[in-house]
């Protein structure tokens, strides 16, 4: 089979996106911090690479070492996305693509979200810890040397989509200039 290019596949869970990935011609490569799923995607998809890793903690691969990244609702789980984002760049090839998804958070959204079922959806005991506007977004993804090419809302319909559909192309090495990112008031 003619390999694609490389792609890693961040935040794999049990390897199904993975392995579609192979299976449409990719080099493709799982990593997700879960030990089980990484387990489970690991004896379900033989002969494919899985690995236990970490986006905030650094990946066990070389810099440059892929052609793309698929992300996809991850972000909104990590308490450091810069740490994540830098990483991506780091194994990510000069002028590679990162595709991501997150949670659409726009002011519509927030608004139904706010008069409707705040508790619910803000739950400060459940999995999310981020919310994303598409400002947010990019200026998390510029500063992490990330340019974007297509930004698209998913999921059900504006304005309530379920997810920012985002493609980004390495454009440079992270900004580490800044501690905080100040968004725009």
């Amino acid at each position: 089979m003619c390999r694609l290019g490389r792609v890693l596949d961040s935040g794999c869970g049990n390897g199904v996106f993975t392995a579609f990935l192979s299976q449409l011609g990719f080099d493709a490569v799982g990593i997700d911090i879960s030990g089980t799923a990484i387990g489970f995607a690991r004896q379900r998809y033989q002969g494919m690479r899985f690995e236990v890793a970490s986006l905030e903690d650094g990946l066990p691969c070389k810099p440059d070492a892929f052609d793309a990244v698929w992300c996809t609702e991850v972000l909104e789980h990590l308490f450091d996305v810069q740490a994540a984002l830098t990483e991506i760049n780091r194994v990510l090839r000069p002028n590679g693509t990162l595709v991501l998804t997150t949670p659409y958070h726009g002011l519509l959204k927030n608004l139904a979200i706010a008069l409707l079922s705040f508790d619910r959806h803000f739950d400060p005991c459940g999995p999310p810890i981020r919310f994303f506007t598409r400002c947010a977004l990019d200026l998390c993804l510029g500063k992490a040397g990330f340019v974007v090419e297509q930004w698209a809302g998913v999921g059900r319909f504006w304005p309530l989509w379920m997810s920012h559909f985002v493609v980004a192309r390495k454009a440079g090495m992270p900004d580490h200039a800044a501690e905080t990112i100040a968004l725009p008031r």
